[in-house]
């Protein structure tokens, strides 16, 4: 996927900078980009970025969800098929990324504008009660105290 994305880094390479960065006392905090695979790689994406983070241990972790205010042509070209996952499945791709996640005490924050459901706990302390909030609001929407559209500022 980051390949697809240009990102320009691979899995190996971004594990070696933050494990640099620790070794040097500098705090770490990592951002994650949900969606950005769309459902061809969401799976992969949650595993990767939940083993990564796994290796690793920053002192912060932050999700939101990717979007595109200058439109998407761009980013279309070098990912074919691409399409934005819909609520259900950006939930879904939480939940995996949450139960992948094996974290000692990272503050976790998915509360940007982008995000349609806000965490914030510390992981690993909090991960159960995240994983509650997920996924009421997979099995019952109406009920999570979603983020309003209107609201979201994209």
């Amino acid at each position: 996927m980051l390949e697809r994305v240009c990102k320009g880094e691979t899995f190996a390479t971004t594990r070696e900078a933050l494990d640099q960065l620790g070794q040097a006392g500098i705090t770490r905090s990592v951002m994650i980009l949900n969606g950005l695979g769309g459902p061809q790689l969401s799976v992969q994406h949650a595993d990767n970025s939940a083993r990564l983070l796994n290796a690793t241990q920053p002192e912060y972790v932050a999700t939101l969800v990717v979007s595109f205010p200058l439109g998407e042509e761009r980013f279309r070209k070098g990912f074919p098929g691409w399409r934005a996952l819909t609520l259900p499945e950006l939930f879904a791709e939480m939940e995996r990324f949450l139960e992948k996640l094996e974290l000692t005490r990272t503050v976790f924050r998915s509360d940007h504008a982008s995000n349609w459901l806000v965490l914030k706990g510390t992981l690993g302390a909090d991960k159960e009660r995240l994983l509650g909030q997920v996924r009421q609001a997979i099995a019952q929407p109406e009920a999570a105290h979603l983020r309003p559209a209107w609201a979201r500022g994209l």
